[in-house]
């Protein structure tokens, strides 16, 4: 599991952007408030990044796939390209790279389909905290923010809204160093969106999530030297 904290990204710029989506939308945490192109269903994403970044999170995107340069002065570092139909389709991507010991530049070229404008809601770059992967059990289910209204008759008034995913899971940790510095991010963001990778060696994208943890978490200290911690978070819109 790995937690952005703390963030890195000191601004981003795009090169291509319809004037009501400008790219200053993918820093202000609101995924359905996102950035758009002014048309193109390719767009590239400049990134200026501060020293010991590690980790990227891109959420609420179209875009099929992604290829990201990452760049000291003029100088490519390290190339990534993520398929973000495979095994199906996914509207996000994690990718972790090599720390850079400098300031540094992330260039995120997004492709969607063909005729449409290509799109991405909150770009997520920072240092990696790297934690226990989940246990075993944990649990995916949606939290459905449609409203629904029982009739006089019996019948529904039923207006469809976003359904979004909410997971719930326990990891066990080392007290001492990681479960207090789990503790220290999360008195960070408090009920505010964090970026996580909720199991990392699996599915990058299938497990990436930028979302709420509205109640705080909980600890068992059952152990002498570890801690059970378990947490529910669900996704931000």
């Amino acid at each position: 599991m790995i937690l952005i904290f703390p963030e890195r990204l000191s601004s981003v710029t795009a090169d291509t952007e319809d004037g009501a989506f400008p790219a200053t939308y993918l820093t202000n945490d609101k995924p359905k408030r996102y950035w758009k192109s002014s048309g193109s269903n390719i767009g590239v994403l400049t990134a200026t990044v501060a020293a010991n970044s590690d980790q990227i999170g891109l959420f609420y995107t179209n875009a099929v796939s992604a290829d990201i340069d990452i760049l000291v002065g003029a100088v490519s570092q390290e190339t990534f390209t993520i398929d973000l139909t495979d095994p199906h389709s996914h509207n996000r991507f994690w990718q972790s790279y090599t720390a850079q010991s400098v300031v540094h530049t992330i260039e995120i070229t997004l492709t969607a389909a063909a005729a449409t404008a290509v799109y991405a809601g909150v770009l997520k770059i920072g240092v990696g905290v790297d934690l226990a992967n989940p246990a075993y059990g944990l649990t995916e289910s949606r939290r459905d923010f449609s409203i629904i209204k029982e009739l006089n008759n019996g019948a529904y008034y039923i207006r469809k809204k976003d359904s979004v995913r909410s997971f719930s899971l326990s990891f066990l940790e080392d007290r001492a160093t990681d479960f207090y510095l789990f503790t220290q991010v999360m008195d960070y963001y408090g009920p505010k969106p964090v970026a996580i990778l909720l199991a990392e060696g699996i599915d990058d994208l299938e497990w990436a999530i930028f979302g709420h943890i509205l109640n705080p978490f909980s600890a068992n200290h059952a152990y002498l030297n570890h801690t059970n911690t378990s947490y529910s978070i669900v996704e931000a819109v």
